[in-house]
């Protein structure tokens, strides 16, 4: 009795024709068909199209439609916007050196300035007593020397003791010690006693541009106060920021190329890595050295090749989203099926396609949109299975 039931509940099973599939289409593969492996093997192209049920849309009668092959993979790169920036070391702070108040500024913002350039003057009680402090003790050393040189004659003939001569050397040895640290003094203070005029005059310690002052005239300072900031002239570094996902494949030592709106360029090494998205920009940063000079000055407008993942390139008007998914129409003899495909970067008019399409495979391009609403016509049970 059970075997009974068994056999008649598969029994409809058995008639149905061999040509139907489990999905309910109708397979149309032939062994003359493009794409078809000998031997029983799946070709690249039957393997991308497993993925799904496939929906076979016939050309005929359909107009505007144009077909390209597509070419193999290659590798492919990006121009993004990028900024000549200066390195730490390329940064230079004028400082005070001593307290005082601001007298003068003698350099205005953004203008540029050569290595011991006079940049501000302040005036300085503690300068000026170091100053005074050293001229006494010149005058003292001078004093010394010629007592010493008195006692000395008077030794020669005997009208002095060798003791006293003696005393006298030892006081010019003390008079010039303390004349060298007063002006020692001076000179870590930046400046040159001989050529001290009242006003202590600060100057660049580097040839650059001096971006900003953090002071004004007339302002008191404390010593080793930062009073302007001067960036050297020429930018050593590239600072591009790239939207999410980034570019995952660059790392530190990577090369690659840059260039300025005039045609010159550089070659340049990945540097710095980001450590996450800004905060501003939500973009990854990437920090590049450029190889050789002449150097661009900061702040010049560059841009930087990007590569890109390996990919086939094929227009815009190729990719087509159903459900969801970008994809491509792929030629099946006179019919065309949809192919789901990975996108990558737009390269102007095209994309980059990382992965679903093979080489050689004649793929949709203008009109294919004219295939997306036939698609979904039969997608969603439009026509009737027939077979």
């Amino acid at each position: 009795m059970t075997r009974s039931i068994l056999f008649a509940a598969i029994a409809p099973l058995l008639l149905l024709p061999a040509g139907c599939r489990r999905d309910g289409g109708v397979s149309t593969h032939g062994d003359d068909e493009p794409g078809h492996a000998e031997h029983g093997e799946e070709s690249p192209a039957e393997a991308a199209d497993a993925r799904g049920a496939e929906i076979r849309l016939p050309l005929a009668g359909l107009r505007g439609l144009a077909f390209i092959h597509a070419g193999e993979p290659q590798e492919e790169g990006i121009w993004a916007p990028a900024e000549a920036v200066s390195d730490s070391a390329s940064v230079a702070i004028v400082s005070a050196p001593a307290s005082g108040l601001v007298g003068r500024l003698l350099v205005g913002p953004g203008e540029s300035v050569a290595k011991g350039r006079a940049v501000a003057e302040l005036v300085s009680a503690e300068v000026a007593d170091l100053y005074s402090r050293w001229r006494t003790a010149n005058a003292e050393r001078r004093r010394a020397e010629l007592e010493a040189e008195r006692e000395m004659k008077l030794l020669e003939v005997e009208a002095t003791s060798r003791r006293e001569a003696e005393a006298a050397a030892a006081a010019v040895e003390t008079a010039r010690a303390e004349a060298e640290a007063a002006r020692a003094a001076l000179v870590a203070r930046g400046v040159d006693p001989e050529r001290f005029e009242g006003a202590l005059v600060l100057r660049s310690p580097t040839a650059g541009t001096l971006e900003r002052w953090e002071v004004a005239i007339g302002e008191g300072v404390e010593s080793g106060q930062p009073l302007a900031t001067i960036r050297a002239r020429e930018a050593t570094r590239v600072r591009v920021e790239l939207a999410p996902p980034g570019h995952s494949d660059w790392l530190a030592g990577a090369e690659t190329e840059v260039r300025r709106g005039d045609g010159r360029r550089w070659r340049a090494v990945v540097e710095g890595l980001p450590a996450g998205l800004t905060s501003d920009t939500r973009r990854y940063p990437y920090l590049l050295k450029l190889e050789a000079g002449p150097f661009p000055a900061p702040g010049t407008p560059l841009e930087v090749r990007v590569p890109l993942a390996r990919g086939i390139v094929v227009p815009q008007e190729a990719l087509q989203q159903i459900e969801g998914d970008w994809g491509v129409f792929v030629r099946r003899g006179n019919e065309a099926i949809f192919r789901p495909v990975r996108r990558g970067a737009e390269l102007g008019g095209n994309v980059l396609v990382l992965e679903g399409i093979v080489p050689g495979e004649e793929v949709a391009t203008a009109g294919a949109y004219l295939l997306r609403p036939l698609w979904m016509k039969r997608s969603g049970g439009g026509e009737e299975h027939a077979h």
